[in-house]
């Protein structure tokens, strides 16, 4: 029988591969703008402790639960029991709902790149416009937003059709090194300009609220961190899970549970010391928004005359990396299902043709999501937007609600549940130790499995449900 799975080439390509899949619009677009949102340094020290306490434990056990039974989500969770087959499918739709936005907004970062790689050579990249001008004009050009869209489903149809090691790992090998060096770049220019340690102070020190103007909410604080943590780290959707499958039995689990979240954390703050400096030295607020990679980022950079047109380039650039590592991880997720449950019933199919399936289901979910243009196309019927909460009344935010909102935190929850209640923690043990491999922080995830992580996560998925809705 043909096996179309594949393996890591090494575990170094795993480590890039999870940290790509971590690594992405979350960490460039939703940590800096909610860290905005929340008074910059206390919400800092909230994430740190979801990271902690749920991320490094969610990231352990759905490696155990891919490397421990060698399948995709639906097929490794039925493996462990029958019954919980339903939770391997979390996974796969979330992965398959996310790609059904994500890569549209992958799509704006193509687009304001090329924007400012045209202006590079004196040319108009954006028709004169500011930045909330030319965002608004775009996003009301569907047709535009689809095109940049299938470009960027074409690009991560080609680095996952080419296969584990010679398709995703060899992408994220180049790409995520690639990514910290812009960032590294875009960082060291910032700290030039004129009043930019404004930004560090908003980003370490408790000055962040009074400088933002905020009053501090910690619940809304804490709900914001919990679901950027849920989302940033890749948990809940089966990515990790299907990465955790291709590993081999000599990778330590327990080291990588900590390394991937410690880089993704590490991404996000660099981020926000490529966003904050640069926003404070143009006299900029911290509190953009949503619109903070896009519409706040337009105007820094263009206020910075020629240079910023570089350095707008590379940023722009550093977010395609960033969500195409993050694109390849979700694709593949619905494509080992597939590969996986076709090699199952004894009909192999081929990569290339599994992906080609997944690639063409994930542009029909995104083409309505390019059309609604983020609810100004009004395509949301009325009795939907009765009961959404005020700025959650687009199509993005509905299916937002079911992947990130609902599916992603509910799948780690129940995940837990079963390892740590119905396996029992010796089953992840004799996983983790295999090869002579030392599980250094064994106790820290016992009680973590059992009680931390679930309750927190009941906490997460709670407060982002009410947070989509009106009650």
């Amino acid at each position: 029988m043909e096996n179309n799975r594949g393996s890591w080439g090494s575990n170094l390509g795993f480590i890039m591969a999870a940290i790509g899949s971590a690594i992405g619009m979350g960490n460039l677009w939703g940590f800096p703008y909610k860290m905005g949102a929340n008074g910059g340094f206390p919400f800092l020290i909230i994430y740190l402790f979801f990271v902690i306490t749920c991320g490094v434990v969610c990231m352990g056990v759905e490696m155990v639960i891919g490397r421990k039974t060698g399948k995709s989500p639906v097929l490794a969770m039925s493996q462990l029991g029958k019954r919980y087959k339903i939770v391997g499918w979390f996974g796969v739709l979330s992965a398959t709902i996310i790609m059904g936005f994500y890569t549209m907004l992958v799509g704006y970062a193509v687009r304001y790149m090329l924007g400012f790689g045209i202006q590079i050579f004196g040319a108009s990249g954006f028709g004169g416009m500011g930045g909330t001008d030319f965002f608004v004009g775009y996003t009301c050009s569907p047709w535009v937003v689809l095109a940049f869209t299938l470009l960027t489903f074409a690009l991560c149809y080609i680095i996952v059709a080419g296969g584990i090691e010679t398709g995703i790992e060899k992408f994220n090998k180049v790409g995520i090194p690639a990514l910290f060096g812009i960032l590294i770049v875009i960082i060291i220019y910032n700290f030039t300009l004129e009043g930019a340690s404004q930004g560090l102070v908003y980003m370490f020190t408790t000055k962040g609220m009074e400088m933002a103007g905020t009053e501090f909410n910690f619940i809304t604080a804490c709900r914001m961190a919990a679901g950027q943590m849920l989302f940033s780290c890749s948990l809940g959707m089966g990515a990790m899970i299907t990465y955790g499958s291709y590993l081999g039995k000599d990778a330590n689990i327990s080291k990588n549970a900590w390394i991937i979240p410690a880089a993704d954390t590490s991404a996000a703050i660099l981020a926000g010391l490529a966003i904050f400096p640069a926003v404070f030295a143009q006299g900029g607020s911290p509190k953009g928004g949503p619109g903070l990679l896009f519409m706040t980022m337009h105007d820094t950079f263009t206020s910075m005359g020629w240079i910023g047109n570089v350095i707008g380039f590379l940023f722009y650039l550093l977010v395609i990396f960033a969500g195409i590592s993050s694109c390849i991880s979700l694709m593949e997720v619905t494509s080992a299902h597939i590969i996986d449950s076709s090699a199952a019933k004894s009909k192999p199919m081929s990569r290339k043709k599994a992906v080609g399936i997944v690639t063409l289901i994930m542009v029909v979910l995104s083409i309505p999501v390019c059309l609604d243009q983020l609810g100004m196309g009004s395509i949301i019927p009325p009795f939907y937007n009765s009961f959404m909460a005020e700025g959650s009344k687009d199509l993005l935010d509905v299916y937002d609600l079911l992947s990130e909102g609902i599916m992603m935190p509910l799948g780690a929850i129940l995940m837990c549940l079963i390892v740590g209640w119905k396996k029992g923690l010796n089953w992840m043990e004799e996983e983790v130790e295999l090869e002579g491999n030392k599980f250094h922080t064994k106790k820290f995830f016992h009680i973590c499995v059992k009680y931390v992580t679930p309750l927190v996560m009941v906490f997460v998925l709670v407060a982002l449900v009410l947070s989509y809705i009106n009650v």
